[in-house]
């Protein structure tokens, strides 16, 4: 947002749109085409956005094109012997930046006192073609003419309300500040702005007078929109996009390197145009006149004294002498200068007293002897011929911020009108990560060198400036080089290949690399796990992953098809360990197996189809177009991206190529996290993978074995994983904070533009269009780290091979506020902090949706608000179910055999005392082997495990029969069972130690369902603490709906078994649950 005045720059200068505004009616156009109350197109009022340049850029702070704007030439001075020079620097004005009011200047412009300034509008109705140059054009300003429009109570009004015309174009032109004449008033030419008149024919005009009085001249902007009567071309949000531009030129005089000390005591401009007309938005300007007579001077109130630089009898540099504050900065009409345009400076030094005049020809000081539209020129006075300035850039590429550009909530207490709220500008720029890392960072970094009277090619020269990076925590005490608690190197790194590297002939050109900064602690500690430093606090899991040399390099990632001991086949999800580059083919999960590689089981079912079943059965699976899959490669892909990850820069370099997905997880900032990538067509996406980094090893030896009482259709045990899948471990929370980082020159210290330390003056700053210019330091933010007390796992809706993003719980978090008894045990969780852009930010989406759409949008959790009646119905059906694929070529609403593709039968979702002797949670169908499917979300050698894989949970619970009477049945009796799970201290899971095993489930709660209070747009959020759902491939159909069956731990004391495992459960596919795989293949052979 554009609050002061327009020569400043500063992390304040923000983009924010405002919108104004129109109301009432129109005359029609010039002819019966237009359409006087828009019946034929868009009607309503005229609304405008409006947009204003960002500042003037300070000369070699602009661009690297402004850079080779500079001249030297001596100046003339009357008295004295030593030459004086005047370097000469121009810069375009900063890019235009949208702001929610036009600015203007006269005396110093504030965001308090800009409101009183107003910009006119005229506008033309036309048909056809506007009129080429050179074509006569005889359109006059029928739709609007010098109307005024200010701004007011959040909006841009119009003294004279408009309305769309509905048919035919709009040319509508803009300029600020206002100005009531016009060129048939009486008092037009004591008037600075003068309007065209209103039956002038074409463009309209601006008659500008330069006001003498230098405090008066005010800074001319003007915008030009071209739009249809229905509302269509320059339109932004429903509203004119009106993009203001500078229309004058910017002069401004200052110091230079050694200048003697002294006072200023005039300076004046003269021989040049004070008057001009320009068509408004061609910046063209037809002097008043061909004698260019006009003179402007600065007399001021007091001197500008120019004080002594310590004990040198020089000042210091880049003093100016018509501070744009005090309203000094010349604003003049852009025009040829000629040999009469002459710049005098009135000046007496401090050692002599002699007043001295010193005049400049400015003919000879400006490039192309032209003053040109909005453009500053600064005229610097030296005492040498050669000027040596830093320039530092720095671009910061590829940036994901925390949750895609937004700021989430700690608490969910039903009074926030969105989970997440956008970052400002400010913030975005000055995002670091956690991790201290800035992965991909541009860096040009040169000196400029000019010297007065040298040849041609030695006028100006670029050298290579070598610096460092210097960091600190509280802006004082400053760091350099060392290393991070890994051995990775701080501060800047560079890539060292021929593409990146400036080279001697072009050091303006930008070198890559990245950048470490100090990382906050939390995020130290959950690397810890992976070096083998940190034990689990949940399992005392302790093993070493991460090894110096990492696994493959760029040119030959590490395949993890190939080089998977346990299981040579492709997957939904892979797990990495280790830091380094990796690659997968890019196949449809679980199609392809080295073994068994033309196997069509995991999208083919094998058989015939039950009657009872048929409409629940998927025959053949489907990809993202709701089309059968035909063979494991995926046709038609274009490239490959990354569309969120749970933890900084966790991977990266995400690429496609030769039908092979490859990514990096960088050594500096593996840690335990979940990203997701994805490959598209054209920008569609076809198909995901999980990406699992973790210090856990899933492998033969690693997983545990159930009984042999319990076993699968072959008889053969279970091998349950050894954590959920996507887990991270707890960890506390930390408060985030500041970072500062600048650059010292190793050499040229003291030069113009370098400190006697060696710190850069200046630097400029870049990130996704966004800047700050002229700052000695860059101050970063990292966000906080939110505790996560029982650590955190990805949860799947069942059916979907999509990971969705964790949940956390932490004190804050559970102490929500609320009143209602159920949602206060509810919504006791927030979302993980995830980092994604904003196009692929993780979010809510309104469920019924096709499986070919949620291949579509892996990235997105189908959910529907719950009715205040959840009787059978349409909505309570969306509500409890995310899929329905009415219509598509395979046609079924629900869906059984998602996770086995062989799942006939329908289970039953309760346990039955009656049946306690032999359970029905071991028999079939919940004893059915598992063949893996297209869309099991399992890594490799895993797969979704059927309810009896659980069984052993539920085999030693003590249970027993006790009356609950009912209304209608005073004889009612329910199961209740002996807890077997013993909570965690501070409660973070449950234990359960079985058959010499030990088994932990971590108290991760759901993704939620919709709920009564709030819409899908809400957001998507975890709930209920005190549970684990764990999903398995298991599926029970009633007359109303149909659910999925899941093992469910439950601390709470109103269920039938608390704080039982109890592996017989039936409820809502929509929730995201954990999964907790089994091995694959025990068939005993």
């Amino acid at each position: 947002m554009r609050h002061s005045r327009i020569f400043r720059s500063s992390f304040e200068h923000m983009v924010c749109l405002f919108v104004g505004a129109a109301a009432c009616t129109v005359s029609s156009c010039t002819d019966d085409t237009f359409d006087k109350y828009g019946q034929q197109g868009a009607s309503g009022m005229l609304a405008f956005d409006v947009v204003a340049p960002d500042s003037w850029t300070n000369g070699l702070a602009a661009a690297n094109s402004a850079n080779k704007d500079i001249s030297i030439r001596k100046i003339t001075q009357s008295g004295g012997d030593a030459p004086l020079y005047l370097v000469t620097e121009i810069a375009e004005a900063a890019v235009d930046t949208a702001a929610h009011r036009v600015m203007t200047r006269g005396t110093t412009i504030t965001g308090e006192t800009i409101e009183k300034y107003s910009f006119g509008l005229s506008a033309i109705c036309y048909t056809g073609d506007w009129p080429g140059e050179g074509e006569e054009n005889k359109w006059t300003t029928n739709f609007a003419h010098n109307i005024e429009v200010n701004y007011a109570q959040n909006a841009w009004n119009l003294k004279k309300p408009l309305h769309w015309t509905g048919s035919g174009r709009i040319k509508f032109f803009a300029y600020s500040p206002y100005s009531a004449a016009s060129g048939s008033s009486d008092n037009a030419n004591n008037d600075t702005i003068i309007h065209s008149k209103p039956d002038a024919t074409g463009v309209p005009t601006l008659t500008y007078t330069v006001p003498e009085d230098v405090t008066k001249q005010k800074d001319l902007l003007y915008a030009v929109a071209d739009c249809g009567g229905d509302g269509t071309g320059d339109i932004q949000k429903g509203a004119v996009h009106l993009q203001f531009k500078h229309a004058l030129t910017a002069v401004t005089i200052q110091t230079g390197k050694n200048m003697l000390a002294g006072k200023v005591t005039g300076i004046t401009i003269s021989g040049v145009h004070g008057k001009a007309t320009c068509q408004i938005g061609t910046g063209n300007w037809i002097p008043d006149g061909d004698d260019p007579n006009s003179s402007f001077s600065i007399n001021y109130d007091e001197d500008v004294e120019l004080g002594w630089n310590g004990d040198d009898l020089m000042t210091n540099p880049d003093i100016v002498l018509n501070k744009d504050e005090e309203g000094y900065t010349f604003m003049m009409i852009p025009q040829a200068l000629t040999d009469k345009a002459i710049l005098t400076i009135s000046f007496t030094d401090s050692i002599t007293e002699m007043n001295r005049t010193l005049t400049a020809k400015l003919k000879d000081f400006t490039k192309d002897k032209t003053w040109a539209a909005g453009k500053r020129y600064t005229y610097s006075v030296n005492s040498t011929g050669i000027v040596i300035k830093p320039f530092i850039e720095m671009t910061i590429n590829k940036t994901l911020y925390p949750n895609g550009g937004y700021k989430g909530v700690d608490v969910i207490t039903l009074k926030e009108g969105n989970l997440y709220t956008p970052m400002s500008d400010a913030e975005k720029l000055a995002y670091l990560p956690v991790s201290g890392f800035l992965n991909d960072v541009s860096i040009t970094a040169y000196t400029h060198v000019v010297q007065a009277g040298a040849a041609d090619e030695t006028k100006e020269q670029f050298r290579k400036l070598d610096f460092k990076i210097e960091w600190s925590l509280n802006g004082t005490d400053w760091i350099s080089g060392g290393q991070d608690s890994h051995g990775n190197p701080m501060g800047w790194r560079p890539v060292t290949t021929s593409q990146t590297v400036a080279n001697n002939t072009d050091w303006t050109s930008p070198v890559s690399g990245s950048i470490l900064l100090p990382a906050q602690k939390q995020f130290e500690y959950m690397q810890n796990f992976l070096y083998g430093t940190q034990t689990s606090v949940v399992d005392n899991y302790n093993a070493k992953t991460a090894t110096h040399a990492g696994q493959g390099t760029k040119e030959m990632p590490y395949d993890l098809v190939d080089n998977n001991d346990l299981a040579k086949e492709t997957a939904n999800c892979y797990i990495v360990n280790d830091h380094g580059y990796y690659t997968f083919p890019a196949y449809y999960g679980n199609t392809y197996s080295k073994t068994n590689p033309g196997s069509t089981s995991s999208y083919k079912y094998e058989g015939t189809v039950p009657d009872a079943t048929k409409d629940y059965i998927l025959t053949e699976f489907v990809g993202y177009n709701n089309e059968k899959i035909s063979s494991a490669p995926i046709a038609g892909v274009t490239d490959a991206i990354l569309l969120w990850q749970d933890s900084p820069d966790l991977v990266t370099d995400v690429k496609y190529s030769n039908d092979k997905v490859s990514f990096r997880v960088p050594k500096e900032t593996i840690s335990q996290g979940n990203a997701v990538i994805a490959v598209r067509k054209d920008e569609k996406i076809l198909w995901s993978w999980h990406i699992w980094v973790t210090h856990r090893k899933w492998g033969r030896d690693n997983c545990v074995k159930t009984s042999d009482t319990n076993t699968n259709k072959f008889g053969q045990p279970f091998y349950i994983a050894p954590c959920n899948l996507g887990y991270c471990e707890p960890h506390n929370g930390g408060d985030g904070g500041t970072v500062y980082m600048r650059f010292v020159a190793l050499e040229l210290a003291g030069c113009d533009g370098i400190g006697d330390d060696g710190v850069i003056e200046k630097i400029t700053v870049k990130r996704d269009g966004l800047s700050i210019n002229g700052q000695p330091a860059v101050t970063f933010t990292q966000p906080k780290i939110a505790k996560s007390t029982a650590g955190d796992n990805t949860y799947y809706q069942w059916g979907r091979k999509d990971a969705m993003l964790p949940g956390i719980q932490n004190e804050v978090s559970i102490e929500n506020g609320l009143t209602d008894a159920l949602l206060k045990t509810e919504l006791t969780m927030v979302n993980k902090m995830f980092y994604s852009t904003d196009k692929y930010r993780f979010t809510s989406e309104e469920s019924g949706k096709t499986i070919g759409e949620s291949v579509e949008m892996p990235y997105k959790f189908f959910m529907h608000k719950r009715i205040s009646d959840d009787k059978n119905s349409e909505d309570n059906f969306l509500r409890r179910h995310w899929h329905k694929g009415l219509g598509t070529p395979y046609n079924l609403k629900s869906i059984m055999n998602y996770w086995n593709i062989q799942l006939t039968t329908a289970a039953r979702a309760y346990f039955d005392y009656s049946l306690k002797d032999n359970p029905n949670y071991k028999t079939t169908p919940n004893d059915e082997y598992v063949v893996k499917t297209v869309y099991d979300p399992s890594p490799a050698g895993f797969k979704i495990p059927p309810v009896k894989a659980f069984a052993d949970f539920f085999d030693d619970v003590t249970l027993t029969q006790v009356n609950a009477p009912t209304s209608t049945n005073p004889n009612a009796k329910k199961t209740v069972g002996k807890a077997n799970a013993t909570e965690a201290t501070a409660f973070t899971g449950w234990t359960v130690d079985l058959n010499g095993q030990t088994y932990y489930f971590p108290a991760t709660g759901v993704r939620d369902m919709g709920i009564r209070d709030k819409e899908v747009g809400y957001g998507t959020f975890p709930g209920f603490s005190a549970i684990t759902y764990i999903a398995t491939s298991g599926f029970r159909e009633n007359d109303t709906a149909s659910s999925c069956m899941i093992l469910s731990i439950d601390k709470r004391p109103t269920i039938a078994f608390p704080n039982c495992t109890e592996p017989i459960d039936g409820t809502n596919n929509a929730y995201g649950f954990t999964v907790r795989p089994i091995r694959d293949g025990q068939k005993g052979n």
